[in-house]
């Protein structure tokens, strides 16, 4: 793995960094539409609160960059945290949704080609189930939102068991739910979230784009015969590394990332010295900059990483029942 990173041809990695923040770019385009219905936020501010997100969530574990980006959101806007939290909530979805496409599309094409042996049928077939639970597990949650926002009135389940909580803390509870509620207006319409699926295609494909300029700093495209497999196998190793890692647990997925990563690239025949290599450099290259990026942002404005994270921690704990603060909504 070692020889595999010095010999490894870095004029890639620049146009990799720049794919990467032009990916961030339409995210921030796709959670403007989402943040629509509640307030109308210049793309240039949410570009930077995204940033900020992506930031914390490399540097804390668990996906709590998700609150920091929700609390950062609530500083420069009027929209609470619980309906940040929400429409960020959405955007996990719909990438999840994005991301098990690209699994089923890369097992199909794999499993059709002749030059994939490290893929078996045995392995295929669990991917494949796999695929499946994740696709149920994704339109599940899509259909269970969809049908709180289009009918409120769903939710007085959840508000007469609330009802047995204190009076005081009984009310809070309520309004944090109908602001996390707010927060899912694009599901009030099959053509919204046709568009919001939309809207999710160029992120990964974008950031698919990064995957595979740094495969080129490694020349696995070269493995393959004819080249253009190297598509269907970046598709694959883009689902399941991130697929694998939307679990909460280290800051930035460190560890799992590259292990679903390098382990994509084995079930293809690639070394295991230019798997590691590549994964590592991957990695590395999609947490350092937005990282830098993210602190200097904070340090040119009017707070810190400290600071935040301080305060976003004291706003959960006065508002763990004020209604401030709701369900916790990467893919990446």
């Amino acid at each position: 793995m070692q020889t595999a990173l010095i010999q490894a041809d870095y004029r890639f990695l620049a146009p990799g960094i720049g794919l990467y923040f032009v990916s961030v770019g339409f995210r921030a385009i796709r959670w403007q539409y989402i943040l629509a219905p509640l307030r109308r936020i210049p793309l240039s501010q949410l570009y930077s609160v995204v940033v900020v997100g992506y930031m914390a969530n490399n540097l804390l574990p668990m996906r709590l960059g998700e609150v920091v980006r929700a609390y950062y959101l609530s500083k420069k806007t009027s929209i609470n945290i619980s309906s940040g939290l929400a429409t960020i909530g959405l955007e996990r979805i719909y990438d999840g949704l994005v991301l098990v496409a690209f699994a089923a599309t890369s097992l199909l094409i794999l499993r059709a080609s002749d030059a994939t042996e490290g893929v078996g049928a045995v392995t295929v077939w669990t991917l494949t189930a796999m695929a499946a639970v994740s696709a149920a597990i994704f339109l599940g949650m899509i259909v269970f939102f969809t049908l709180i926002t289009v009918r409120p009135s769903l939710a007085l389940v959840a508000y007469k068991l609330i009802d047995y909580l204190p009076g005081k803390v009984r009310q809070k509870i309520k309004d944090s739910i109908a602001q996390f509620i707010d927060g899912l207006q694009r599901l009030k319409s099959p053509k919204t979230q046709l568009k919001l699926l939309i809207l999710s295609l160029p992120v990964w494909i974008l950031e698919g784009g990064v995957y595979l300029m740094l495969a080129y700093s490694f020349d696995i495209p070269g493995s393959f015969v004819p080249h253009v497999l190297i598509i269907p196998v970046i598709l694959m190793v883009t689902a399941a590394s991130n697929l694998a890692t939307a679990v909460p647990a280290s800051p930035g997925a460190v560890g799992p990332f590259e292990f679903f990563a390098k382990e994509s690239l084995l079930l293809v025949g690639i070394q295991s010295g230019i798997a590691g290599a590549y994964a590592i450099l991957l990695h590395v290259t999609l947490l350092l900059p937005v990282t830098l990026v993210g602190l200097w942002i904070l340090w040119v404005g009017p707070g810190s990483f400290s600071n935040l994270t301080k305060m976003a921690k004291d706003k959960i704990s006065s508002s763990s029942g004020n209604g401030s603060i709701g369900i916790r909504g990467r893919a990446e």
